[in-house]
């Protein structure tokens, strides 16, 4: 019994010394991450300024509610999304160092830089592609020179506008007066009232589609978003006036096929949407044809009684 018990005991103490071999073995053979290729906290980045060969500049800030904001060479809300891959950069885990003591900068385009990323007083350089691999660039950062996976240059040479906000209000915008060709909705109270030429048998002019109406324009977001063509030719104008605002913003209907186009010509854009936003934006539904109907078959019936 004693030799049954030593035996079970010697083989429980081989089985915790392999576990511990195999644990010890996994950990060893686990690659080492490596260090953040800043020290930089994403999360606590105030500007952005981007630099291009040959191009303007782009100036970004952050606001006082956390929101991006283009003040150069167009003042206008960002895209978040395209804020966030340059920031991601900071973080960078997955590159390779090169000795930078021995290289000269301008062999791989570093000096001057194709472009480059200031976050608040630290730069980041990008220079040529890798020989070997185009799917690399060389970046430097202080004094050190890195290869990374090139994931950025693409939108830092692109126009602009890349990094603008596609929604046509802004950030959270919330509508309190719309004026339109055909209508003028204005926030009473907290009901929406209507005034326009036309007749509420022709359109839907209750709370819910005006509300309907409304949030539409709220989410509106534009499928592409270019310089602002001066020689277009006003079609209508548009004046939307949001919470907390004094001025109205303003909106010139340039085209209405094959797209629609809206610009703000103070800030030198236009918006392009599709042209299925015509009806959703420009106009409120009209009233159904059995509502029709049936108005006017009480509208007979009133006419016979008294005509009895």
């Amino acid at each position: 019994m004693r030799k049954r018990w030593l035996l079970n005991l010697t083989l429980l103490g081989v089985i915790l010394v392999l576990v511990a071999l195999v644990i010890y073995t996994n950990e060893q053979e686990k690659p080492t991450e490596q260090p953040k290729l800043t020290d930089l906290d994403a999360g606590k980045v105030q500007n952005i300024r981007i630099e291009r060969a040959d191009k303007e500049p782009i100036s970004l800030m952050k606001d006082a509610l956390g929101f991006w904001q283009m003040t150069a060479p167009f003042n206008l809300p960002v895209n978040s999304y395209q804020v966030d891959r340059l920031l991601q950069t900071l973080s960078e885990r997955d590159y390779k160092s090169l000795e930078a003591d021995n290289l000269n900068l301008a062999d791989f385009k570093l000096s001057p830089p194709l472009a480059s990323v200031k976050f608040d007083q630290l730069t980041v350089a990008f220079g040529d592609n890798s020989p070997l691999d185009d799917r690399q660039r060389y970046v430097r950062v202080l004094k050190k020179i890195y290869l990374l996976t090139d994931r950025l240059y693409y939108i830092l040479s692109s126009d602009a506008l890349t990094f603008a906000n596609r929604s046509l209000l802004g950030n959270n915008p919330k509508i309190t007066e719309l004026k339109m060709p055909d209508y003028h909705l204005l926030l009473k109270e907290d009901k929406w009232t209507v005034t326009t030429a036309l007749s509420s048998l022709e359109i839907d002019t209750s709370q819910d589609a005006l509300n309907a109406l409304i949030d539409r324009w709220q989410h509106a977001s534009a499928y592409n978003i270019e310089r602002y063509d001066a020689k277009s030719q006003a079609q209508g104008e548009i004046a939307i006036t949001l919470l907390g605002q004094e001025q109205p913003l303003h909106l010139t209907i340039v085209s209405k096929t094959p797209d629609l186009v809206l610009a703000r010509p103070e800030k030198g854009v236009q918006y392009k949407l599709s042209v299925i936003q015509v009806d959703k934006l420009l106009h409120l539904p009209t009233e159904p044809k059995s509502t029709k109907s049936e108005d006017k078959a009480v509208s007979q019936e009133g006419n016979d009684s008294t005509e009895e």
